[in-house]
C-alpha cells in the first residue's frame, strides 16, 4: 500500500523555487532515504511534506488523500509526524515534558502507554526523565526528539538529518536504533546528508542534487552506483 505519493512538486520560498518537479513514493513499512548535500532542498522537501510551505505546483497523496493544501495541524491529526533537523526541543523543560508534547494533538489517549513503549525504546532517557532536555548530550537529544514523536503515534515518521552533530559511534548507534523502530511497522522517510550509512538501512532511495530527483532505485543498487560513490566518497 502506497503511504505517500508526491507527484511533479515544486516548492520554494517567494520568488525562488528550491524543488523543482520532485516526485518520488514510499509504501507501507519501508524505510525511504531522501539523500544529498547541504542546500539542496531536503528540508525543503520535508516542509512541504509537513504542510510549512504551500507546493507551488505538484501534489501530495498521504494514504490516497491529497493534502498538498492542508494545514500542518491536519497533516499531523493524519498521522504525518516530521523530527525536524537541530531537534528543537524546549531546553528548560523536563524530557518527561517534552516527550508528553508529542502527543498533544494526537496520541493523548495512548500517552501513558506510548512514553512507555519510548522509554523501552530508549533505555538511556528512563534514567533521565527529570533532568532538563538542555543538559543531555547531543546522542541524548536526538533519542528524546525522535521519542517526542513516536508519542503521537505516528503513520509515517520523518527523520530530518537524525545523525547531524553526533560522534561516529552515536551515528552508528542512531542508525542501529532507526532500524530497529522500523522492524516493529512503522514507514520512515530518513532524510539525510550521511548517504553511504542510510543506503545500509534504507528499503529504496532518492538522491536530490539541485532540487531534482538525480537518482532512485534500491538502497543496493544506489550503493553500487559509480556515480554515486564519485559524487560522495570520492572514489
Amino acid at each position: 500500500m502506497s503511504m505517500i505519493t508526491i507527484k511533479n512538486l515544486s516548492a520554494g520560498y517567494g520568488f525562488v523555487e528550491v524543488l523543482r518537479d520532485v516526485s518520488l513514493d514510499i509504501s507501507a513499512g519501508e524505510i525511504v532515504a531522501v539523500l544529498g548535500s547541504n542546500g539542496v532542498g531536503k528540508t525543503t522537501l520535508n516542509n512541504t511534506l509537513s504542510g510549512l510551505i504551500t507546493p507551488k505546483s505538484g501534489e501530495i497523496y498521504f494514504e490516497n488523500e491529497l493534502i498538498s493544501s492542508r494545514p500542518p495541524e491536519e497533516i499531523v491529526d493524519l498521522g504525518l509526524i516530521h523530527v525536524p533537523e537541530g531537534r528543537k526541543l524546549f531546553p528548560n523543560l523536563t524530557v518527561r515534558d517534552n516527550l508528553e508534547l508529542g502527543s498533544y494533538r494526537r496520541g493523548k489517549g495512548e500517552r501513558s502507554q506510548s512514553l512507555e513503549m519510548v522509554l523501552e525504546t530508549f533505555p538511556k532517557l528512563r534514567e533521565r526523565i527529570s533532568q532538563l532536555a538542555g543538559t543531555l548530550s547531543g546522542g541524548e537529544q536526538q533519542m528524546v526528539a525522535i521519542g517526542r514523536g513516536l508519542m503521537s503515534n505516528p503513520r509515517l515518521l520523518i527523520l530530518d538529518e537524525p545523525s547531524l552533530g553526533l560522534s561516529p559511534l552515536l551515528v552508528e548507534q542512531m542508525f542501529d536504533l532507526i532500524k530497529r523502530i522500523n522492524s516493529k511497522g512503522l514507514t520512515i522517510l530518513l532524510v539525510e546528508q550521511n548517504v553511504m550509512q542510510s543506503l545500509t538501512i534504507a528499503d529504496r532511495a532518492y538522491v536530490i542534487d539541485e532540487g531534482k530527483v538525480s537518482l532512485s532505485g534500491t538502497a543496493e543498487d544506489l550503493r553500487n552506483n559509480a556515480e554515486l560513490k564519485k559524487s560522495y566518497l570520492g572514489l
